[in-house]
């Protein structure tokens, strides 16, 4: 069985999720912003090992945590879109903007729109690319427990932001309407900071999307 465990790291209570499959003890990583010693404690205390990391987009609330778990578990990193890359190589530039600890050097693998992962056994996700918040922003979707890990694209009520370097509302508003919101309505959205939500209430409700 595929369950996930919520984990509120950095500054800026951001939302890790840690996805397992309790017959296998497998656990993947997703978006591990900070506090990798609590992450490391939670994967201790259920018997896990972890398997991977995924990430929606290169902000350092949601990668700084990846240098010191991949110090403890060599694992694959996947995400984001290449697009971010020119974040990606300024991760020490947004450390100093937002006065967090600079992170040390991690490799990923850049995924594609359409993709399909599985990051432990049992537990599949596609890949869509959601351009807006940063231009390789992506989200993962897992038609088997529909559910949607939005990252910073899409909030309980709001969007992510787009003042930030590279952010795009027009990309952002096209990546919501014309991708997220073409998913099934009953969808959980597992947004990167704040509460759940569905797909069924952001269309009806979203006021930046109605």
């Amino acid at each position: 069985m595929i369950d996930y465990k919520t984990l509120f790291v950095s500054p800026f209570m951001q939302n890790c999720r840690i996805f397992y499959n309790d017959e296998t003890l497998e656990a993947c990583v997703i978006d591990p912003g900070d506090n990798a010693d609590r992450i490391m404690s939670e994967l201790k205390d259920r018997d896990l090992t972890l398997k991977s990391i995924l990430i929606t987009h290169m902000h350092l609330d949601h990668v700084g945590g990846i240098p010191a778990l991949l110090a403890v578990q060599k694992v694959p990193v996947y995400g984001s879109a290449i697009e971010d890359r020119p974040l990606y190589e300024t991760l020490d530039n947004q450390a100093v903007a937002f006065g967090l600890n600079k992170p040390e050097i991690f490799e990923t693998e850049w995924v594609k729109d359409g993709q399909i992962l599985e990051p432990i056994t049992g537990l599949k996700f596609r890949v869509i690319t959601t351009p807006g918040h940063t231009p390789g922003g992506v989200c993962y979707y897992c038609e088997e427990k529909k559910l949607l890990i939005s990252g910073d694209t899409l909030f309980a009520g709001s969007i992510g932001r787009t003042d930030f370097p590279l952010g795009d509302f027009d990309d952002l508003i096209d990546s919501i309407k014309n991708k997220l919101y073409k998913l099934p309505p009953l969808t959980d959205v597992l947004s990167g900071h704040g509460p759940n939500s569905t797909i069924a209430d952001e269309i009806e409700g979203n006021p930046y999307t109605v």
